[in-house]
């Protein structure tokens, strides 16, 4: 079977498992500090989801070629710039919507807790998209500032809540 990663090509052996094919595969790529993106198995895009143990049990005599690209973990965060952005304008939108609520006195907590997990994405997202080294990220701030928001949340003082959200967490998502 021909393997193709980016430019590089080589051979595997007739015997060679997908599954050991698609190992050397990501090690190749983690080398390089790249992350396997896309995966032709002949003419046939393979996905997370075709992964299962029967594929990875066929042999590459079964295969003519398996095609394979890489990117940077920076080029995959510039590729979806577009739609971070909206995300975290989502989560901003929604958390103002709630600081407006808790500020009338709604005491209703389950659509905050829902958001939470809105947020804890969006500060992988900051954390991811920012690191830099000798310095704190911005998703590094925004946690410390959720540990104040929690404990708001754990004795209900919503205008607390309201708040912390208008006036750390949320500019600190937006930005």
């Amino acid at each position: 079977m021909n393997i193709q990663l980016d430019n590089d090509q080589w051979q595997a052996g007739s015997t060679a498992t997908l599954g050991d094919i698609l190992t050397d595969l990501s090690e190749r790529a983690h080398a390089r500090s790249r992350i396997v993106t896309t995966v032709m198995l002949d003419s046939r895009r393979i996905t997370d989801r075709d992964i299962d143990p029967h594929l990875l049990q066929q042999t590459s005599a079964n295969y003519r070629q398996l095609i394979a690209t890489s990117s940077t973990q920076q080029e995959i965060l510039e590729s979806a710039h577009g739609a971070i952005e909206r995300y975290r304008s989502v989560v901003v939108e929604e958390g103002t919507s709630l600081a407006n609520q808790f500020r009338m006195g709604v005491q209703d907590l389950s659509s905050f807790d829902a958001w939470l997990g809105k947020v804890a994405d969006a500060v992988e997202i900051i954390e991811n998209g920012q690191k830099r080294v000798g310095t704190q990220s911005q998703g590094h701030a925004i946690v410390g500032w959720i540990e104040e928001l929690l404990a708001a949340r754990r004795i209900r003082d919503t205008v607390r809540m309201a708040d912390l959200l208008e006036y750390e967490i949320l500019p600190r998502i937006a930005v």
